[in-house]
Order: C-alpha cells, then sequence, then structure tokens
C-alpha cells in the first residue's frame, strides 16, 4: 500500500520458493533501494530485514512450488 505517496509503486512476486525468498528480500533490504518489504503476512515499513528475520518468515516449498509472496514498496 502507498497511501499517503503519490510517486510511490510497489512490485508483488508471489510463489517465490523458500531459498529465493530469503535471498531477494535480504538482498534488496542491503541495497537501500526499497522502502518497505512485506514477507507474506508480515511487513518490515523500514524496509530493513535480516537473515534471521527472512529465514523465520519465509515458508517451505509445496513441492516444487514457492509458497512465499513478496512485496516490494518504493516511495519517491
Amino acid at each position: 500500500n502507498t497511501a499517503g505517496f503519490n510517486n510511490g509503486f510497489t512490485l508483488t512476486y508471489e510463489k517465490v520458493p523458500q531459498a529465493a525468498c530469503v535471498q531477494i528480500a535480504t538482498r534488496l533490504s542491503k541495497s537501500g533501494v526499497v522502502d518497505g518489504i512485506t514477507i507474506n503476512a508480515t511487513a518490515h515499513a523500514d524496509g530493513k530485514v535480516t537473515t534471521e528475520q527472512a529465514g523465520a518468515q519465509c515458508t517451505k516449498d509445496s513441492g516444487r512450488t514457492g509458497t512465499n509472496k513478496l512485496i516490494f514498496t518504493v516511495n519517491n
């Protein structure tokens, strides 16, 4: 949600595998490019996610299908 921001946008990725979920969330967090990161139902409004947090919040795959939803918010 970019309520209150006229120039912001979000990128949503669904069915993300567990290993990729952890890697993508932590790398984008470290990059400082995004203002907010949501892993499944857990929002990180400051855009900061540790490896430990991502490891706990990214869920295991269902067979060969990823089960995670990542949302990245950029507020320009």
